[in-house]
């Protein structure tokens, strides 16, 4: 077996470039494995409409404070557009019980919808002092009780009026990609003290003008040994290094290296056959670990309309599509793509119709709000990541009681076999938390030897 520098990354999404990118630069001999034709993994720009367009089937925000994507587009020379924040806008709007406008406005409401909102996130603030260490929740003091909560147990204890409760309702299912039921109160408190402690407060964010794969696609280009199509069926452990056994087209290959690292969603991981047996506390965080279903639906205008209404794009909804906004708001173009981003029982709902199915449902919500937007649509695309085979979800979610569980596991490695992906960091659901489990799993064997 070749032994010392070597390791065998499984996964070429952020985490696993990221990870083989700091072992290649420190000299160490790697070898990445992806099953699809592609590398970016959940980083998925869709470049099939007019004008060079471009919009983001997975990943999509940079923000200001993520350090390492924004070092990645620095290095490799891409420039980033400016995106209003992900949590909140002006010009924002909703559309509920067959209203639309700002939240603000009484005049549609008949009440402050927006004040009562407010009143939710102001809430959601005090919450997040329940999380001193948001990279230690299982630390806080009243750990095991907010864990064996759900998020829809704090929203229904709100005083809020009850369209404010439900359009919170519909940012969990945006932000978390899942059921309020089905997120766990303590990781809901874990990221408000990471995004939400002071309500309000809204950074900029950004894209990769050009489309977010050119940083994955950037990564690989540097890598020497980086093999496509290369599905990991099993992995052996053994007292000095690992082996790995991939299929590629009608043949199966193996390789040996010192470490392993898997890079890939727990959802696929559970497919592979692990010789000997993950310890039981790995094992059971395999086969546990709950994730969101998400759908985008991407539509091309001809014409920015929304513009002449006052309105950016984004927009909350009871309809089926729960949430929008404008993929394109970061460049200038007369034309301009509207995102419907569906998560939690929606996102599923919506998975399980055809491509054209979904894509007339996304219109058809858009059109019944803004009568002839339909006649300015020029090309649609949409992608559905429970469908997607190496994929199978949008990103953890943590349900009741998996916080306390499985934090500490989900950042232990399991003898030569190292974890990394958006799930192994704080930074849950995305890039940079991707890229952050990738480099600390790197530095982590690194370190080892030494």
């Amino acid at each position: 077996m070749k032994k010392n520098r070597s390791v065998t990354v499984i996964g070429a999404g952020m985490a696993g470039l990221s990870a083989a990118y700091e072992l290649h630069r420190a000299g160490w001999q790697v070898t990445v494995l992806e099953a699809r034709g592609r590398v970016g993994g959940r980083v998925f720009s869709m470049h099939n409409f007019s004008n060079g367009l471009i919009a983001e089937g997975g990943a999509e925000f940079i923000d200001k404070d993520h350090t390492r994507m924004l070092g990645f587009a620095k290095e490799f020379h891409l420039p980033l557009g400016e995106v209003g924040s992900w949590q909140g806008q002006a010009d924002d709007w909703d559309a509920y019980e067959g209203k639309a406008g700002n939240s603000n406005d009484t005049n549609i409401w008949g009440f402050d919808l927006g004040k009562e909102v407010d009143s939710i996130w102001t809430a959601l603030a005090e919450l997040s002092k329940q999380v001193p260490d948001p990279q230690h929740p299982e630390s806080a003091p009243n750990a095991k009780e907010l864990d064996q909560q759900s998020a829809a147990d704090w929203i229904n204890r709100q005083a809020a009026h009850p369209l404010a409760r439900m359009a919170f309702a519909d940012h969990i299912r945006s932000e978390y990609t899942c059921e309020p039921e089905n997120f766990s109160l303590l990781d809901l408190a874990r990221n408000s003290a990471m995004y939400y402690s002071k309500p309000g407060l809204y950074e900029p964010t950004y894209r990769v003008i050009g489309g977010n794969d050119q940083i994955p696609r950037a990564i690989a280009s540097v890598l020497p040994d980086l093999r496509l199509n290369a599905e990991v069926t099993s992995i052996n452990d053994q007292t000095d290094g690992v082996t790995v056994t991939y299929k590629q087209g009608n043949s199966f290959q193996t390789i040996s290296s010192s470490f392993a690292i898997l890079a890939i969603p727990l959802t696929t991981a559970r497919l592979i056959e692990f010789n000997p047996p993950l310890p039981q506390a790995h094992q059971r965080m395999v086969n546990e670990i709950s994730y969101g279903a998400v759908t985008k639906v991407m539509i091309e205008y001809r014409k920015r309309f929304w513009k002449a209404k006052g309105w950016n794009g984004r927009l909350s909804t009871d309809q089926q599509i729960v949430l929008t906004w404008e993929a394109t708001s970061h460049i200038q173009s007369e034309h301009g793509i509207l995102t419907a981003y569906t998560g939690g029982g929606p996102g599923a709902k919506l998975s399980a119709l055809s491509d054209q199915e979904r894509i007339n449902l996304a219109v058809s919500v858009i059109e019944k709000i803004f009568p002839g937007s339909s006649d300015l649509i020029e090309n649609t695309a949409t992608i559905a990541w429970i469908n997607e085979p190496y994929s199978r979800c949008s990103y953890m979610a943590l349900a009741p009681g998996q916080v306390t569980s499985h934090w500490q596991t989900l950042f232990a490695p399991a003898g030569h076999l190292y974890f990394a992906g958006e799930h192994a960091t704080i930074y849950q659901g995305f890039m940079e938390g991707a890229a952050e489990s990738g480099q600390r799993a790197a530095q982590n064997i690194i370190g080892i030897t030494s």
